[in-house]
């Protein structure tokens, strides 16, 4: 069924208005992927939601709130943060489904590649235990860079209107712009790149400088060889709208160092790739980090675009493979413990002052108080793998890669799961609220208040 499009308004409104920014770029990078997949539901289990409201709702009696718009923000990021948590949680389960049994994988040369590990996106082919990757080149962008000129020699054109041509593969771009009196290399350099930047046409642009010259440089978003043509995109000013010359005269085609892709073997197999990012067998999904390569030579200017690209790493090789289960079940557990201390202090921290204690703070005392208690519960479980519980509801973990049995730590996984689920379902639990009324015990319908009350949070015009 086709979402209305005032529905996602007002979704997009009630994300963007009370759901705080997660400041932690690491985490959110590191468990975006896998937990994306967990993100979607389908018909039985929104039924299955929907159930539930309905029978939490039939006894649940008559509250009398204060909804403040800090206490509705709190609510709200406690839900998606729930959902958050819940997604990490499902992500480490592995192919049958068992939570905490998701395998991981390794690289012995994390500088040259990393890797991870999604076992159902494997191809049909067996997927091996481990297996030797040898970098030998890796793939790159277009780039095309200006003749070097004087930074503060004045711009040798007439000033006046100009405008070049870039031709990408898919599209055609005119870029217009003036050249002033007085104007020297570098500003007009430093103009063409935040004009190229600000188009997002497909190309980036920077100014390089040395020994008091400067030299424009266009480099391609794409990388690899173009799917087609013979470059990712070409430069001239042969038929544009306003004068031209300018091509000519800062040489953006003066030296144009071509794509290319990554070449590597694998067990001794040569392949290549578009992109510096691929998938081994499928369920291996690779990544080969140039940043970090250090070149052991360089090309000589005889030496072609496309030969230096290839020639000027030689990168080095690593041994990827799966760790053994306890190693796997090890950083599983610090995933779960990283995601647990994540959610609670980004929902904790969201409404409370540095100075504040979270245990007074009339926000998040109780959700401090009720996951500090669920924890105590399953302490004695948690312990064996080395999970200890703070005083302030968060998790700390000591590695321990000796122990193969998970099945207390599964059990838990399912516990914290229905709690999330619980939390997720009715986070106004966590607002100070009043009882006004007891559902009468004879009748069945649902009770109607709850429910409006926190709907009310995406219209913002109730109560």
């Amino acid at each position: 069924m086709a979402i209305p499009f005032s529905t996602l308004q007002m979704y997009d409104q009630y994300l963007t208005t009370y759901r705080s920014r997660d400041n932690n770029t690491t985490y959110r990078v590191k468990n975006s992927r896998r937990s994306s997949r967990h993100a979607t539901h389908d018909a039985e289990e929104l039924k299955d939601i929907y159930t539930t409201i309905q029978w939490k709702n039939r006894f649940a009696p008559l509250y009398m709130t204060d909804p403040s718009p800090k206490s509705i923000a709190f609510a709200v990021h406690l839900k998606e943060s729930a959902n958050g948590l819940k997604q990490t949680i499902d992500s480490l389960s592995g192919e049958d489904d068992e939570l905490f049994s998701m395998k991981t994988a390794y690289s012995d040369n994390e500088d040259l590649v990393s890797v991870e590990y999604i076992a159902e996106d494997a191809d049909d082919t067996e997927v091996p235990q481990s297996f030797s990757l040898e970098v030998e080149s890796f793939a790159t962008p277009q780039i095309n860079t200006s003749k070097f000129l004087k930074a503060n020699q004045t711009v040798a054109l007439e000033p006046n209107s100009y405008s070049f041509d870039i031709l990408t593969n898919k599209l055609h771009y005119e870029l217009q712009f003036n050249v002033n009196e007085g104007e020297t290399n570098n500003d007009l350099q430093q103009k063409l790149a935040r004009l190229i930047n600000n188009s997002d046409i497909g190309v980036s642009a920077k100014v390089v400088e040395t020994r008091g010259l400067s030299a424009l440089e266009i480099t391609s978003e794409a990388y690899g060889l173009p799917y087609q043509g013979e470059r990712h995109f070409t430069i001239n000013d042969d038929n544009t709208s306003y004068n031209s010359g300018i091509v000519d005269y800062l040489g953006l085609n003066k030296s144009i160092r071509e794509a290319s892709n990554a070449i590597y073997t694998i067990n001794g197999s040569e392949e290549s790739s578009y992109s510096n990012s691929f998938s081994v067998h499928g369920a291996y999904h690779v990544t080969l980090h140039p940043e970090n390569s250090t070149p052991n030579s360089v090309p000589s200017k005889n030496i072609t675009a496309q030969t230096a690209s290839v020639h000027s790493s030689n990168a080095g090789n690593a041994t990827i493979g799966l760790y053994p289960d306890g190693k796997s079940l090890s950083n599983n557990i610090e995933t779960f413990v990283e995601g647990y201390n994540h959610f609670l202090n980004g929902v904790l921290k969201n409404v409370s002052d540095e100075t504040e204690d979270v245990n007074t703070n009339p926000l998040t005392r109780l959700l401090a108080n009720d996951l500090h208690k669920f924890l105590e519960r399953h302490s004695t479980n948690l312990e064996q793998y080395g999970i200890h519980v703070n005083e302030d509801a968060t998790l700390e973990y000591e590695k321990n890669e000796d122990i193969a049995d998970a099945e207390a730590i599964k059990g838990f996984g399912h516990h914290i799961l229905k709690k999330l689920n619980s939390i997720a379902l009715d986070p106004m639990e966590y607002v100070d609220r009043r009882i006004c009324a007891y559902p009468n015990p004879n009748a069945t319908y649902p009770n109607p208040y709850m429910t409006s009350i926190y709907t009310g949070m995406l219209f913002s015009i109730y109560m």
